[in-house]
């Protein structure tokens, strides 16, 4: 709950995806965009936009939430969702905006779950402060995924960043002979990427969540680069990823098929990813190495044997 300090009063209204477009269209992230979220608007009920106005009618914040059943979600088909700012806001106006979101919520008779985006897309203090807004009004913290991110300015160094005992690894795979290559956005393209990776799930018994024809309509309102590796002909790993952000990509899948480990494909891989965005992005956001909380042991390890910096993913509940 909101204490003794005095703070702006906020009021919380809904509008038009239109209206709020005007508003935000240039978001600090993919996710957050009325594009994105209209693409994946069969996926729940409805969806509210919402924006808080200060006592004189102007706008401050913006937030997409997807209705299903008892819940509103942001993100509800996306790694993280957040807020928009029309500019930098002050703490107060962030404290404001959940007290007010609190009240909405609690007029529909439902709870809202939110996963917050890793401070790599802060934009002006817009993840910390809201995520320091949720704690203030008594939001509870659900989870803490371990996000790992690669910054390119790495890349004139890579061998240095990487632990001494992976090495060795890392020179074994260089010399094995892999092929590399950067895919178009062709139907045809798309799907021999998402072939590999399918396969990549499918052995380790993880779930894939999108499927080709997401893929392919999610490409169609967000910028995409796929790749794929070989080895004697045989495609033997790939990638997807989004641009999330100006500064950043973000890894979607990637991942390689039984069979060459023994080769250490995966790490020629990263290599390669790096050495592509290097110069295009200044990060490379590889994902959680977890699921509610619990670390992939291993996945962490890997991330960080590759030169991975960890940062955390919260989501609350209000």
């Amino acid at each position: 709950m909101r204490g003794k300090a005095s703070f702006v009063d906020m009021n919380i209204r809904r509008i038009t995806p239109q209206d709020y477009l005007e508003l935000f269209g240039e978001p600090s992230h993919i996710y957050n965009s009325v594009a994105f979220n209209e693409l994946n608007r069969h996926k729940c009920d409805d969806i509210h936009y919402l924006i808080s106005e200060d006592e004189h009618g102007k706008p401050r914040l913006g937030l997409i939430l997807g209705e299903r059943g008892d819940v509103l979600a942001s993100p509800f088909s996306a790694p993280f969702g957040g807020v928009e700012q029309i500019k930098q806001q002050r703490v107060r106006q962030y404290i404001d905006f959940v007290d007010s979101l609190s009240a909405y919520v609690k007029t529909l008779g439902k709870e809202i779950r939110l996963t917050l985006p890793p401070h790599i897309y802060d934009r002006d203090g817009n993840v910390e402060k809201l995520l320091c807004a949720l704690l203030t009004c008594g939001a509870r913290r659900v989870a803490t995924e371990y996000n790992y991110h690669y910054p390119t300015e790495r890349f004139q160094s890579y061998v240095e960043f990487l632990p001494r005992d992976e090495r060795t690894k890392f020179r074994k795979a260089c010399k094995a002979g892999f092929g590399f290559e950067v895919l178009g956005n062709s139907a045809d393209d798309i799907a021999r990427a998402y072939g590999v990776i399918k396969k990549n799930r499918e052995s380790h018994g993880y779930p894939l969540r999108m499927s080709l024809d997401d893929v392919l309509a999610t490409t169609e309102v967000v910028g995409a680069t796929f790749m794929v590796m070989s080895y004697e002909g045989e495609d033997v790993a790939a990638v997807q990823a989004f641009d999330v952000s100006p500064e950043i990509v973000q890894i979607i899948y990637w991942g390689d098929v039984p069979g060459y480990s023994a080769l250490r494909p995966m790490r020629f891989l990263a290599y390669k990813v790096f050495e592509y965005f290097a110069g295009k992005k200044t990060i490379v956001d590889v994902g959680p190495s977890s699921s509610d909380g619990i670390p992939s042991l291993g996945l962490c390890d890997f991330k960080e044997e590759v030169g991975c910096v960890l940062t955390p993913k919260s989501s609350f509940v209000l």
